[in-house]
C-alpha cells in the first residue's frame, strides 16, 4: 500500500502547478496527499478549503521530491518518521518554514542549532532574528535567560 501511495503522490507533484480547475477535478483523497506531502494541514478541511490551500502554497515549493522519501532533512538518514521542525517558531506551517527532520536532528536543530545561530549572526550584525532562536527550547520552557 505504501508502495502504491508514494507512486499516487509523486504522479500527482508531476503535475504540479495546478490551476484551481485541474484541483477541483482532482478526488478529495488525492488532494489529501498532494497537501500531505505539502505539509498543508488538510484535516477537518473541506475540497474548496484544500484547493485553496494547495493553490496558493504551491508556487512556495522547491525540492518537493525529496519530501516523498522519508529521509530527514538535516542529516539525510532514512528514516520510518519525520517531524516537523519550524525553522522561526513565529511563524507559519508553509513548506518554506518547515522542515522534516528525524527526533535526533529536529531535537539538535531546536535546542543547540538556532541558539547557535542566534549568537552567531547577532555578532556578525543581523538586526531582526527570531525571539525563538535566542536560547534552547527547554531554556524557554522554565523560563530561564540565556
Amino acid at each position: 500500500m505504501k508502495r502504491k501511495e508514494a507512486s499516487v503522490k509523486k504522479n500527482l507533484l508531476k503535475g504540479m502547478p495546478y490551476t484551481k480547475a485541474a484541483l477541483n477535478e482532482l478526488k478529495i483523497v488525492e488532494l489529501k496527499m498532494l497537501a500531505s506531502v505539502m505539509s498543508i494541514d488538510s484535516w477537518q478541511k473541506t475540497k474548496a478549503e484544500i484547493v485553496k490551500l494547495i493553490f496558493k502554497e504551491q508556487h512556495e515549493l522547491d525540492l518537493l521530491d525529496e519530501r516523498l522519501d522519508n529521509f530527514c532533512e538535516m542529516c539525510g538518514n532514512y528514516v520510518a518518521i519525520r517531524q516537523r521542525a519550524h525553522i522561526v517558531s513565529e511563524g507559519d506551517n508553509s513548506r518554506t518554514n518547515i522542515l522534516l527532520l528525524c527526533p535526533t536532528c529536529h531535537l539538535f536543530f531546536d535546542t543547540r542549532l538556532k541558539p547557535r545561530l542566534y549568537k552567531a549572526l547577532s555578532k556578525a550584525g543581523a538586526k531582526t532574528l527570531p525571539a525563538s532562536w535566542k536560547k534552547s527550547i527547554y531554556l524557554q520552557g522554565v523560563g530561564k535567560t540565556g
